[in-house]
């Protein structure tokens, strides 16, 4: 599972360093966009998202949001 997710319930710190990332748990997956579709479950759990990061991927906390509003836009329309 080449793609791992990082998250936590406090806001990541400006320039997160690597330890930091390093406490937390990562939570893998086998594709980018089986990735953001979680960072967009966690970000709608209102936790924060700190970073995705795989094979040629590095999305910082503003990058996921961004990619992952159209997901949250979805949640958002009523039925």
């Amino acid at each position: 599972m080449p793609y791992a997710l990082y998250y936590a319930t406090s806001p990541a710190p400006a320039n997160a360093s690597h330890e930091a990332i390093n406490r937390l748990v990562p939570v893998h997956f086998s594709s980018v966009t089986d990735a953001l579709h979680a960072a967009a479950l966690v970000l709608r759990g209102g936790q924060h998202v700190w970073l995705i990061s795989g094979p040629g991927v590095h999305y910082a906390p503003p990058e996921i949001e961004e990619r992952c509003r159209p997901i949250l836009e979805l949640f958002g329309r009523a039925r």
